[in-house]
């Protein structure tokens, strides 16, 4: 997979030469001025390599232009990663009240290689709409993966360890989000929420990067009762009656935020849930995913 974050650049001689093929990862944009001395560096060793053959003016001209290229994509690279804040706990929730009214509704595009799945981001769940919205405006889920895959359960994904997920991670920033239960919003057959820690997390923070859609099992009334009398809330009858005939994974209400829906794509999920995986629910075979903002 080409990764954003670098340039395959090819040459190819004029002369009747074997073809020199360059591959040059540049750093990071953060490091962009140091880009140009890395360019022309790979582009010394490439010359020296090429024999007694010396470059005609015209490769000349073409290193020259390539060249300008990187500096100006490494510019225009930072420009827009210096534009946004770093996220962090103590700043993310007044930057995305601001992003939230701004960048409120609409629909989101996840692409898999399974067919199309369409998400509704819920606007009265502010923080987590608008949290995904911004990650996927800012191309973090382009693309991204599900690691996790349990049937009857849930899909999750969005914390892949590829080294182009985890520059992202930096350069946007790493935090949590304040808890949004809504009782209106359960883990019903559809439901996207965010992940969570467990461990030292009292009050039940989300991740900011991991998601789930549920894809769900059958459930009891029995169930439902049991639940209700442990966290202490009441299910609406209309709420019991999608659970009965959806299924969804109730033990999740009240410990992880719901803040979207699937709406299209039923099929998509399904399938998904199917994969093979190894005994910790990691699927075998990379399942990728491109997500995109419809409106």
């Amino acid at each position: 997979m080409v990764q954003s974050s670098g340039f395959m650049i090819r040459f190819k001689r004029v002369t009747p030469q074997p073809m020199y093929v360059l591959c040059c990862f540049v750093l990071p944009s953060y490091l962009c001025g140091m880009r140009r001395a890395l360019f022309m560096g790979w582009l010394t060793i490439w010359a020296m390599g090429c024999g007694e053959t010396a470059m005609t003016p015209a490769e000349e001209s073409l290193v020259v232009a390539v060249a300008a290229e990187v500096d100006e994509a490494a510019v225009a690279a930072k420009a827009k990663i210096l534009a946004f804040p770093p996220l962090t706990d103590a700043n993310c929730e007044s930057f995305l009240t601001e992003w939230h009214a701004e960048h409120q509704g609409g629909l989101v595009k996840v692409e898999t290689q399974y067919g199309t799945m369409l998400l509704e981001l819920f606007d009265d769940v502010p923080l987590h709409a608008a949290n995904f919205r911004y990650k996927v405006e800012r191309g973090y889920y382009r693309p991204s993966e599900f690691v996790r895959v349990v049937p009857e359960f849930v899909v999750q994904g969005g914390n892949s360890e590829d080294p182009r997920a985890q520059e992202m991670r930096w350069l946007i920033g790493k935090h949590t989000l304040t808890s949004e239960f809504e009782d209106r919003y359960r883990h019903v057959r559809g439901a996207v929420a965010m992940g969570r820690t467990y461990k030292r997390n009292p009050d039940k923070r989300s991740a900011s990067y991991d998601f789930y859609i549920v894809v769900g099992r059958k459930v009891t009334a029995v169930e439902l009762q049991r639940i209700e009398r442990e966290k202490g809330f009441t299910y609406t009858e209309a709420q019991k009656q999608r659970y009965y005939a959806e299924g969804g994974t109730p033990h999740l209400d009240n410990e992880h935020t719901v803040f979207g829906r699937l709406v299209e794509g039923w099929a998509v999920l399904d399938r998904l849930s199917q994969v093979p995986t190894d005994d910790s629910d990691w699927p075998l075979q990379r399942l990728e995913m491109q997500v995109s903002a419809l409106n």
